[in-house]
Parts: structure tokens; sequence; C-alpha cells
């Protein structure tokens, strides 16, 4: 894709200089039609332009199109004018904005055939290279951006070749070639992002991942147009699959970097996740908490808090640290806006969890499941287990609730194992002294029930009575969710 406010500033410069030379020629009546047709058609590609470089892709593409209408009525009507070649520039520019390449194939040979000069020649090979490389010729496009590259003088023009000559030479394998050419770009034209963009994009794929970093570091300085925030976003993504550890690097200080504050909310918690997948818990927070402070209104924000819900919880170990998280979930679903499937996932989860942990009993043990299933927290699901085992320690299941936490305690998890209380060993010691007829101790040991009481029987009976407690959590969640909603 030939974009990028450098590509479409060029083409109207170049547009707007033949008017001038246009005007000053005019001599006659049918001169002057010309002239204002000319004149309608050069505006009307300028503010098709404009849309575009805006983001009105839409509006921008259809403005342009009467563009070539007006210009080609110019050369139909009469081919052999001086005043067709200028009509043919409208169009040849015109169908590159609109990416139709084939089109603008024919138009730069149409409009080869009006030059006069070798410098003629070489502008219009010079769009027909554009165009034969996004139809797929890479090598016709670097024969025929060589060829216009050579008579060309004007700094932003060459920068335009340059570009799309490194775009065929990346395509054909010349990463070299190609990151050269860019930097020269850059060097011609600082203004224009998109060159550095496409720098990136080249150095990813090349594998050099600290130079990539660096550059778009150096990009997020710059204001930049919402598509080409959209594109860093994604560069910075493509980056992250190859080498995270370099692509945090190219998010140092991206909270204060020139990027609009969707963008900048998004690589906050973009690198949140970063380091979250590197072990770094305290670092990931802090971004899941940062992002939402600088979007507030962005769906990102919702999504941190959603992240940020999540990491605290996987990090607790009571239950008391669940209210004050479902609390800040309920204040998003307040907000008919935001209460986006996520949130109201994790709350249902949450106000069911909490249901069973203040009905306590074989509540617990449904709590704990939870806790360890769905909320990937150990530590509370651990500590659920062990309240169990404390308030009912004579009944059948209380074992099954120390063999759960145990296996938690041998998770390489925040609180670690030295500090547990009871650690490990005490689990172990209480398993194999005060529980040791009971099925489930017998059955990790590969025994026989002692009272021909099974394991089976056990699990089976459980269910039974804990599929009632599922009920009851069903009812008070649905009256909790009609109170919060409405």
């Amino acid at each position: 894709m030939v974009s990028g406010s450098g590509f479409l500033t060029v083409l109207a410069d170049r547009i707007d200089a033949r008017i001038l030379i246009f005007a000053a020629g005019l001599t006659g009546a049918s001169a002057c039609v010309y002239f204002n047709s000319y004149y309608n058609a050069s505006k009307l590609f300028d503010q098709g332009r404009q849309d575009i470089e805006q983001g009105s892709e839409s509006t921008g593409r259809a403005t342009l199109a009467t563009s070539i209408e007006k210009a080609e009525a110019i050369v139909d009507a009469n081919p052999d004018s001086r005043w067709a070649d200028d009509a043919l520039r409208i169009i040849v520019q015109a169908r590159l904005l609109r990416e139709e390449w084939q089109e603008a194939v024919e138009a730069s040979d149409r409009l080869r055939g009006y030059a006069l000069t070798r410098e003629d020649t070489a502008e219009a090979v010079g769009y027909l290279g554009i165009a034969r490389l996004h139809l797929g010729d890479p090598t016709a496009a670097d024969t025929l951006l060589l060829f216009s590259l050579a008579e060309e003088e004007d700094n932003q023009r060459r920068s335009l070749l340059l570009y799309n000559r490194a775009l065929a030479q990346a395509l054909l394998g010349r990463f070299a070639e190609a990151d050269a050419n860019l930097e020269r770009v850059s060097r011609l034209s600082p203004d224009w992002v998109r060159p550095r963009i496409e720098r990136v994009r080249l150095l990813v794929d090349a594998g050099y991942d600290t130079a990539a970093a660096t550059v778009l570091a150096a990009i997020m300085t710059r204001s930049l147009a919402d598509a080409e925030e959209r594109t860093v976003v994604e560069m910075v993504q493509r980056l992250a699959e190859t080498s995270p550890g370099m692509a945090l690097l190219g998010l140092v200080g991206v909270e204060s970097s020139a990027l609009g504050r969707d963008s900048r909310a998004t690589l906050v918690k973009f690198r949140g996740d970063l380091y979250l997948a590197r072990g770094e818990a305290e670092q990931a927070l802090a971004d899941f908490e940062a992002a939402p402070r600088i979007a507030p209104q962005a769906r990102t924000a919702v999504e941190a808090q959603i992240a940020a819900a999540q990491l605290t919880l996987a990090r607790s170990t009571s239950a008391e640290e669940v209210a004050p998280i479902r609390e800040r979930l309920e204040l998003l679903m307040r907000q008919r806006a935001r209460r986006l499937p996520d949130v109201m996932s994790l709350w249902d989860t949450l106000v069911q969890m909490e249901y069973w942990a203040e009905r306590g009993g074989l509540a617990y043990l449904l709590a704990a499941e939870v806790a360890r299933d769905a909320l990937g927290a150990p530590g509370l699901a651990r500590t659920l287990l062990l309240s169990y085992a404390e308030e009912e320690p004579d009944a059948a299941w209380a074992p099954k609730a120390l063999l759960a936490a145990l296996e938690l305690s041998d998770l390489d998890s925040p609180p670690s194992a030295k500090e547990l209380d009871p650690g490990p060993e005490e689990l172990r010691r209480r398993l194999w002294e005060d529980y040791r007829t009971s099925p489930y101790v017998q059955a990790v040991l590969g025994e026989r029930p002692s009272d021909g009481t099974t394991f089976e029987e056990l699990e089976l009976e459980l269910r039974r009575r804990l599929a009632r407690l599922e009920i009851l959590a069903d009812e008070a969640l649905m009256a909790r969710r009609a109170e919060v909603l409405r």
C-alpha cells in the first residue's frame, strides 16, 4: 500500500506547481475554459488527498474519482492539446492514491507518450514503477524507479521514489539496500513517518530486533496520523512475537510519548502483558493500573482493569481480598457501555465464590475449586480448603481438602512453601497420622479402603451435596445482578 502524508504531499505539490505554470500561459477564451476544468480537477484531487490523509478514506476516494472524471474529460475532448499531459498527471496520481494499480499503469503509459524531455519520461516511469510494485512485480519496479531517480533532483520526490524502491528491494530479499534507502528517505524527508514505520517492519523481519526497538522508540516521539499510530501498535506487537525484551525496550517511556491517549493506553497495557509473561508481576500490575488513567473512556481501560483484577486475584490468599475487586467491577457494570462480557463473567465468578466462602462448610470446597480453576488463585484456594478442614475436621471430605491444599502448597507460586502455615510437611503429617484410614489417603497410597467405603462413593455423595449449593449460589447471583444493574 502506498500511503502516508509524505506520498500524498509529493503528488499534491507537483500538481500545484502545474497550476501556476498553466495559469501564467493563458490566452483566449478556450484556454480559460480548459484552465477552469483543469483547476476544478486539481482542486478535487487536492481535497481527496486531504480527506485520505485525515482518515476519511471513503470520502477521499469518491472525491478522487470525480477528479479523474473531470481530468479524463479534458483529455478526451482534445487529446492533442497542451493541457492533456497535465490532466493525465492528475489521472495517474489519483489512480495511485485510490490504489487502482492497473489503471495507474495504463495512465502512466499514456503520460509517457506525452513526454518531451528526459525528465518528463522519468516522471512517468516513476509512477509506472510504483504501480508495478503493487501489482507484484518488484523486479520491474526496481528498474523503473532506478531510472526515474537518475533524473529526479527534488528531495521530496526523490524520497517518494527511494521509499518505493526500498519496498521493491525488500521483496527481492535485498534487505541491506532497502534499509539504506529507507534511512536516506528519513534524512531527505524527516517529517515523513511512513518510511520509518516500514523500516521497523523490515528490521523485525530481518531479525534486527534491537535496531527495530530503537527506531520504534524514535517514531513514538513524533505526531502521527491515526492510521500511523495503529501501524505502530501493530509493529510493537510483531516485535514482541520474536523478541519480547526488545519490545519492552521500545516501550520505555511510552506513557509520555507523543502518541494519542488511546494508543498510549493500549501500549502501556501491552507492556504490562509482556511483563506478566516474564513473571514480573509488580511491573505488570503498575502498567495495568496506569493504562486506565491515560485513557479512562477507552476500551483498553476496561481491559486493563480486568487484567489488574485477575493478577491481584491470582496473588491473593484470603477471601477478604476479593470484595474490593468485586466492587471495582461493579462500578464498571453500572456504566452500560462498559458491561463487557469479560467484566460480567469475572464478576459472576467472584459473587458465587464469595457466597460459598461466606456460607462455609462444604461450600468452601466449591469456593476453592473456583479460586483454583477459574481465577488461577492457588493461594486463595489453599486458604479456603484449609478453612473447610479446620471447620469440619471430622467430615469424610476433610482429608480431600487437605490433600488438595498439599498439592497447592507445592506449586511454585506466592507465598512460597517456607512462608505457608501450615506448611507442606505439617499437612503431610496430619494426613498420615490423623486420616490414615481415609479412602482419599488410601487411594493416594494405592491401598484398598479399610472400612469398605470407596473413594468413588464419597465423591458421588459430595457431588450430590454440592449440587444443591450450586443452585443456591445461582439464585443469589441472579438477585445480586438485578440489584447492581437496575
